[in-house]
C-alpha cells in the first residue's frame, strides 16, 4: 500500500519479443508470466536491472501491451549504462550510472541468490 493505493505487482518474460531471438546458437528458454491483472488505465513502472541498449525494454513494452493499454510507462533501473543506446528510450528512475564500454559486461548479484549484494563489471564476458 502507498498512500492508500493498492500497489500491483508482476512479472514479464520478454524472450519472444527480443528482435535478438534467433542471432543465439542455442535456444533460450522462455520463463512464464506472472500477471495476474490488466493494466489498462494505470500507470507501471518497468523494472531491470542493468539498463543497456535498450533492446530489453522494448521487448518489455511489446509484452507489457498483451495485459492492456496503460496510461503511462516509466522504467526504473538498478545500474544505467548510459553511454550504449541503441534505441531511443530513457530511464525515469536510475540506482547507478556508470560509463561502460560496449565490450565491458555488468554483472548483478543478489544476496539472496548469490550470498552477497554487489555490481560487477568485467573486461570480457564472464565465465
Amino acid at each position: 500500500m502507498l498512500d492508500g493505493q493498492d500497489i500491483r505487482c508482476g512479472e514479464l518474460d520478454v524472450t519472444f519479443h527480443r528482435d535478438d531471438l534467433r542471432m543465439h546458437d542455442t535456444p533460450i528458454a522462455p520463463q512464464q508470466n506472472k500477471m495476474e491483472f490488466l493494466v489498462d488505465g494505470r500507470n507501471v513502472v518497468l523494472v531491470d536491472d542493468v539498463f543497456f541498449t535498450g533492446r530489453t525494454i522494448r521487448a518489455g513494452l511489446d509484452a507489457l501491451l498483451a495485459y492492456g493499454r496503460p496510461d503511462k510507462v516509466e522504467l526504473a533501473v538498478l545500474i544505467d549504462r548510459r553511454f550504449s543506446r541503441e534505441l531511443p528510450i530513457e530511464p525515469t528512475y536510475i540506482g547507478k550510472q556508470i560509463d561502460s564500454i560496449v565490450g565491458q559486461h555488468v554483472v548483478v548479484e543478489w544476496k539472496e541468490e548469490n550470498g552477497s549484494d554487489c555490481v560487477l563489471l568485467f573486461n570480457s564476458k564472464p565465465e
